[in-house]
């Protein structure tokens, strides 16, 4: 696919069209994946994906979220990724001709001049940017978030973008990349109202996330206990101790890391 990008991307760009690339590439994924790997989709909410621009930010879970993205991807976005991706092989091509905005997350003055350039880009070419808050896949048998990274919502603070949340309910059911385990199945996702930023200054950055988190994470256990039968508050509990085991460790690999 991504090989199949390049060549859509130099068509896109000979007919003016760039910012059609990711969304031509992702629909066209989607269509191919789905059908061999068993994978269905329920959409809900298709009709926020018309509240554009925005800063787009989705629970990320496992490779197969690329599945996830070509179902929903909304037209005129770009894609905000780690720096790391532009030195794959055939892949980093692709997302370089299709304008994704790498981050250099060790360099903090690189990573501020990206996001500007990112601001700029989006006012002159009315474009959103899709980003993955949790910066990492959580690989998660249970319905829950990682702490999200500030990035997306210093962007969208900046740009005055409302930030439009997607979420895909826990998919462990149909893949399970440590059991090897891909038996396919259906798969709700679920396209959110936009949360605006109108008027918020970067002093507003923690509430906007907590408040994104928040909502987000209401969703995915609503979908959660809909699949299980069981009570939302149950679900609640059982990653609510998920997540705080989570924040531990990694604070535990802080710590290890600054004594170092």
């Amino acid at each position: 696919m991504s090989v199949a990008g390049c060549f859509v991307s130099i068509a896109c760009a000979i007919l003016n069209k760039r910012y059609a690339i990711n969304y031509v590439v992702s629909r066209l994924f989607s269509i191919l994946a789905s059908g061999p790997c068993g994978v269905t989709y329920r959409v809900v909410g298709k009709e926020n994906l018309d509240n554009y621009p925005a800063i787009v930010v989705c629970n990320h879970q496992s490779s197969m979220d690329m599945m996830v993205l070509g179902k929903v991807f909304p037209k005129h976005c770009v894609v905000m990724a780690k720096k790391e991706l532009l030195y794959f092989p055939f892949l980093g091509i692709f997302m370089k001709l299709s304008n994704a905005i790498f981050i250099d997350r060790k360099n903090h003055k690189k990573a501020i001049e990206s996001t500007n350039q990112a601001v700029a880009d989006m006012k002159k070419h009315n474009s959103g940017i899709w980003i993955f808050p949790e910066g990492t896949r959580s690989r998660l048998d249970t319905a829950d978030l990682l702490p999200f990274k500030k990035g997306a919502f210093h962007l969208a603070i900046q740009a005055q973008y409302p930030i439009l949340p997607i979420v895909s309910e826990e998919y462990s059911h149909i893949y399970n990349s440590s059991r090897r385990h891909f038996p396919g199945g259906e798969l709700e996702i679920r396209v959110l109202e936009p949360i605006p930023t109108t008027g918020l200054t970067a002093d507003d950055v923690n509430d906007l996330m907590e408040k994104t988190r928040n909502v987000m994470l209401k969703h995915l256990r609503e979908m959660a206990a809909a699949r299980s039968g069981a009570e939302p508050e149950k679900i609640s509990a059982k990653t609510t101790a998920t997540s705080t085991g989570i924040q531990d460790e990694t604070s535990v690999k802080k710590r290890k890391t600054n004594k170092e």
